[in-house]
């Protein structure tokens, strides 16, 4: 099964662990292939570099260039051009539907109310962590 994972879930994955850190156990067991784009990985490094996760970062230990390499190599990249898709309320989620239609993925994984109003895109689901995870790995 293929996911492609939003920017706010590996930021509350990597930082917080819960239900999204799951979502990555199940990648490192070869359960699921998590799809990323060079995009996506651009605005997860652009939002773990914020002022505000600088404490969190220092309670863990850890940089952002050590979650940067660990999401790279937990996921599968593929090339995405930029589009646009007039059915998003947030334009600045194209990369992610952009994504999952260029992997071929069966579910977009996100917290993003924009993307979760959807409920699916050409097929592909759109789900929160949770959601995920009761109806596929319960």
């Amino acid at each position: 099964m293929k996911v492609v994972i939003d920017t706010n879930v590996f930021v509350s994955g990597w930082l917080w662990g819960g239900v999204p850190a799951r979502i990555f156990k199940l990648a490192r067991n070869q359960q699921i292939v998590i799809c990323a784009s060079d995009q996506i990985l651009a605005e997860l490094n652009k939002t773990l570099s914020q002022n505000k996760l600088k404490p969190r970062f220092r309670d863990l230990g850890l940089t952002v260039e050590e979650l940067q390499k660990g999401t790279e190599e937990l996921v599968e990249i593929y090339p995405i051009l930029e589009r646009s898709f007039p059915e998003l309320r947030d334009p600045n989620d194209w990369m992610i539907l952009a994504t999952a239609i260029a992997a071929q993925a069966d579910v977009i994984i996100t917290g993003d109310r924009d993307l979760l109003t959807l409920e699916n895109h050409e097929n592909i689901y759109i789900l929160t962590a949770r959601e995920f995870l009761n109806r596929y790995f319960t």
